[in-house]
């Protein structure tokens, strides 16, 4: 059963794609973040470099953004870059690929403007349609979209056209239209750098990558929120509910969903072991059997396992957003195998709303491949690698963990005291969400993230500053 379930009233807000209690995706956004993807700023040209092809555009963030000679529409591919852009010209710029380690995010000044069926290429000059189409279906769609658009403007049309009226795909083109006119408008008055619009990624990027699936069930912690994506989202509307049980989903706590999906070792109940590894250069995923229980020969058992291991591989692929170059070590199978194994990897693939790319085996046995770098991988988004902290996840991730205890305790205690690391506060402060009971905490670098030392009344919290007043306890305001 395909489930998709939002948490949108807190400060972290998480979309979570679940089949059965297999969890597939994990869509997260925080209002901290920066330059995310399909974001559009009016960036200012820092300077230009004609060996790389590319230029470094100001967005007013921590890093610059990079902007590559191919993707500047307006550029022809045998013309000098510098000869079209100089330093300190204003330009809209749209994130496609989100800052990385210690690389910057990657811009394009081809901006997409992304709808239910279409997508809008203001500037592209171009009608292609999803190869998934029918080539009659493919040309009748472009036949009609031609007629609508206007000199320089492009279009995408999307998979999920096949089952549209002809009325409704000109009304959303003429809606997508608008909204660049909106942002044309908003550029002129604004002061470069500036972000002009950032399309929220929870729940409606995430509705939209899947709004082609079918889904048993689609909740909302969010009345308001649940109706606005009923109107954006008609053909799934019906699915949509609003649920009480806002963070416990097929028997698990989001806290829960969220640990396990990053860590190394993966144990599946067939007896498999995936082990994830992650590094800035190339991710691998192991493949181990030394568990697995089957009655089969041994080489139809081997083949048998690398077949249930890219089910597991491709699911934990898209659940971690793992991107760029991807290695798999199967077990070592026949040639003929090996091509199953490839034909069944692609077909699992399109599942995938991300760009992927599966190569060939290599002479040492490993299955390559590559998927398109967009948003922040979960790894890098959940953790500080760089961090002395006995726990794995930041101290933004801590935070918001206790955020979302606290907002579970709100109609049940009055007060709470809370003992931190100095390391977490800042990041619990500046979430600057409004409680509905009262927070005290104090510091003690002696523990690990946070620990809830007292909730209840706030007779009790008063009782216990009074019998401890050798320690500095403050309150949340």
């Amino acid at each position: 059963m395909m489930k998709l379930h939002f948490i949108t009233t807190l400060s972290e807000k998480i979309g979570l794609l679940l089949d059965g209690e297999q969890c597939l995706d994990i869509f997260i956004e925080r209002e901290i973040q920066k330059a995310s993807y399909r974001s559009v700023y009016l960036g200012k040209v820092r300077n230009i470099d004609e060996s790389m092809e590319a230029a470094f555009i100001d967005i007013g963030e921590e890093k610059v953004a990079f902007l590559p000679k191919r993707m500047i529409p307006f550029v022809p591919r045998g013309d000098k870059l510098s000869s079209y852009l100089q330093e300190g010209k204003r330009l809209l710029v749209q994130i496609s690929k989100e800052a990385y380690q210690d690389k910057g995010p990657q811009v394009t000044a081809d901006i997409a403007i992304a709808g239910q069926h279409l997508v809008f290429l203001p500037i592209a000059n171009k009608i292609t349609a999803s190869r998934k189409l029918p080539e009659s279906m493919q040309r009748h769609w472009k036949n009609i979209v031609a007629k609508e658009l206007q000199n320089g403007e492009g279009i995408i049309i999307r998979t999920n056209v096949e089952s549209a009226e002809e009325e409704t795909i000109c009304k959303e083109l003429w809606y997508l239209r608008s909204q660049w006119t909106n942002l044309l408008d908003s550029a002129s008055k604004a002061e470069a750098p500036v972000l002009l619009w950032q399309p929220p990624l929870v729940p409606n990027q995430m509705l939209n990558d899947y709004q082609n699936k079918s889904f048993d069930d689609i909740t909302f912690d969010d009345p308001k929120i649940c109706q606005a994506m009923q109107q954006l989202y008609p053909n799934q509307a019906a699915n949509m509910r609003v649920s009480k049980q806002r963070h416990r989903f097929a028997g698990k706590h989001i806290n829960q969903w969220l640990v396990e999906a990053i860590q190394p070792e993966v144990r599946k109940q067939d007896g498999m072991v995936l082990t994830v590894e992650e590094t800035a250069a190339l991710s691998v995923i192991d493949i181990d059997s030394h568990a697995f229980k089957s009655r089969q020969n041994k080489a139809m058992t081997t083949f048998q396992m690398n077949k249930r291991a890219v089910v597991y591989a491709v699911e934990e692929i898209r659940k971690r957003n793992m991107s760029g170059m991807i290695m798999i070590d199967f077990l070592k199978m026949k040639p003929k195998e090996e091509q199953v194994i490839i034909q069944l990897l692609n077909k699992c693939l399109r599942e995938d709303p991300v760009q992927t790319k599966v190569f060939e085996f290599t002479a040492l046995g490993l299955l390559e491949m590559t998927r398109k770098r967009e948003r922040i991988g979960l790894l890098q988004l959940l953790t500080d690698r760089t961090s002395a902290y006995r726990t794995p996840l930041s101290n933004a991730s801590i935070a918001y963990q206790l955020q979302r205890e606290l907002v579970e305790l709100e109609r049940q205690v009055e007060a709470v005291l809370i003992v931190m690391e100095s390391a977490v506060y800042p990041c619990f402060h500046q979430q600057n969400f409004s409680y509905q009971l009262d927070v005290y905490y104090h510091i003690d670098e002696t523990i690990s993230g946070y620990q809830l030392l007292r909730a209840g009344s706030q007779t009790l919290i008063n009782e216990y500053m009074k019998q401890h007043p050798e320690i500095v306890i403050d309150k949340f305001s």
